[in-house]
């Protein structure tokens, strides 16, 4: 009976092990992926020293070493499954400590103990499972409670003599070891303790845990808040598919798979500000941005560059700096990926850091891009990375990129703000008239804030040449400014608009004056226009 219970529990952990793999792995991949370019791993004295700067030392540099291995295909998925199988074979370990200490003698039901420590089990290892489901949930965490759940069985292992002083030094340990895992120490300890009616040597672990992490904290430089739950971030977490996609979108655009990025968007759009974002970037570097603009909704100008202020999410900021760095406007790209590293964990990220090396090495500044680079160079996955990018030493492939960035850059600047973005794109045309998507996104720009103005000025003096054809969004927001600016009939022949825009624009103004059919008949045949969008689209 005993071994059929064990076959049995054994091949419910396999299926689950199987099933959290398979999740990780195929439907909630790119989070670890994220987590990875979260974090930069150094292998220097001055970057291993400072773990020892706040508690948790041992857990943090454990679980930032273990994300490295979230870079290979299926490295974070195993790794984190592993992890979980320990946790949860610790667990179970644990509780059988626990229940001797309250049993005292062989229980009479086995197979129900039995069971119900493989059921706790389970249910750990799912709980940290889906904390693991967070966007910035740190490795450091899961393992922090390993640490605490094995100190707890060094603990249970010492005789009795020796359990009042062990007890009060493991818990110190446990705190500057691994943090937070001290409470799950003390949980233990006290099931432990207080089966063995040992009350008083309860009383002093209970004690000296809730006192040590208070007595530290100013050392270490904590609040109250920090210094009893470092290093974790969340008690509960769940699986957010929007964001999983919405990371999918961020990590495709950051390995230049524009073609990937737009049919995702196209297929499964994200009715959000951020899907927007990849949805209008992606079409802009295959570019037909004009023909897909109004394909999809569009959250207003907000759609093609992200404003940089204090009530944007964390990932908007990480994503900001990619629209800017491919337009080529570096002193905004720069702007953004400082804000992206100070909203990664520790201030230390492997993505910003390399987009920081790229944004100095298009503007030159030889003493930045060795800062960045240095640091790359003491990483064990972007050396190689860092190695071909050296001033001086450049791969052929990293010349040729470089000569074709430095094309788009601004050769003049001025005072500007992250809310007028149109400043910073007639800057760059004005450098270089044959930066397209620079032109594209500034003529979409104009349309999506409804400044026909701007975009009529803009529109004549970036884009009209009088030899081809005006695309099919320019031209129906032609037709709206030359008709508000009533432009004699000889002037709008240079615009080159097809004649079938006239007349459905015709078409669309006399139903919309007259209000024939109501607008449900308008969105039915003009709703992807820019008539109807410029008539009827609402900003929050």
């Amino acid at each position: 009976m005993k071994s059929k219970h064990r076959i049995i529990a054994i091949s419910l952990v396999a299926l689950w092990t199987v099933a959290c793999f398979v999740f990780f792995q195929f439907f909630y991949k790119y989070h670890l992926v994220h987590r990875l370019d979260l974090q930069l791993f150094l292998y220097s004295q001055e970057y291993l020293s400072s773990y020892f700067h706040h508690p948790a030392w041992l857990a943090s540099l454990a679980g930032d070493f273990l994300t490295q291995f979230f870079y290979f295909e299926v490295g974070g998925s195993l790794m984190l499954v592993t992890l979980l199988l320990a946790l949860g074979l610790l667990f179970y370990l644990a509780t059988g400590k626990v229940l001797s200490a309250w049993t005292k003698s062989e229980p009479k039901h086995r197979s129900v103990w039995f069971w119900l420590r493989v059921l706790l089990s389970f249910c750990a290892m799912t709980w940290e499972a889906l904390r693991n489901c967070d966007v910035d949930y740190r490795l450091s965490s899961t393992i922090a409670l390993i640490g605490g759940i094995a100190l707890f069985l060094l603990f249970a292992c010492t005789p009795s003599l020796f359990r009042y002083l062990t007890g009060a030094v493991l818990a110190v340990i446990a705190y500057w070891m691994f943090g937070y895992g001290i409470w799950a120490l003390l949980i233990f300890i006290l099931l432990y303790e207080l089966g063995l009616r040992r009350y008083l040597s309860a009383s002093g672990c209970l004690v000296i845990a809730l006192v040590t992490p208070f007595a530290l904290r100013q050392s270490y430089y904590l609040t109250v808040k920090q210094a009893y739950l470092i290093p974790t971030n969340k008690f509960w977490s769940q699986p957010d598919f929007m964001i999983e996609k919405l990371l999918k979108l961020d990590v495709l655009s950051a390995s230049g798979q524009w073609n990937k990025v737009a049919a995702m968007t196209e297929n499964d759009y994200q009715n959000s500000g951020l899907g927007a974002y990849f949805y209008n970037l992606s079409h802009g570097m295959r570019g037909d941005l004009p023909n897909k603009l109004l394909s999809q909704p569009q959250p207003g100008p907000l759609g093609l560059l992200l404003p940089l202020n204090p009530k944007m999410s964390p990932l908007a900021i990480w994503s900001s700096n990619e629209a800017w760095f491919q337009l080529g406007d570096m002193t905004m790209a720069e702007h953004s990926a400082l804000l992206g590293m100070i909203f990664s964990a520790d201030h230390r990220s492997a993505r910003m850091v390399k987009r920081l090396a790229e944004i100095n090495m298009v503007n030159g500044d030889t003493t930045a891009v060795m800062k960045y680079l240095g640091m790359l160079q003491k990483t064990w996955l972007y050396k190689s990375w860092a190695d071909a990018r050296v001033p001086g030493r450049e791969s052929p492939a990293v010349k040729a990129w470089l000569q074709r960035k430095r094309s788009f850059v601004a050769q003049t600047d001025t005072l500007r703000d992250a809310v007028n973005p149109a400043v910073s794109l007639r800057l760059l045309l004005d450098s270089n008239k044959e930066n397209k998507l620079a032109m594209d996104y500034l003529l979409c720009y104009d349309m999506l804030a409804k400044d026909i103005d701007g975009f009529m000025s803009d529109y004549n003096k970036y884009k009209l040449s009088g030899n081809e054809p005006a695309e099919s969004v320019y031209a129906q927001a032609l037709l709206v400014g030359l008709a508000q600016r009533k432009t004699p009939a000889e002037e709008v022949k240079k615009y080159m608009i097809a004649p079938e825009f006239f007349s459905e624009f015709t078409n669309y103004t006399n139903l919309y004056e007259k209000n024939y059919l109501g607008r449900a008949y308008l969105v039915s045949q003009f709703g992807k226009t820019y008539w109807f969008y410029y008539h009827f689209a609402t900003f929050k």
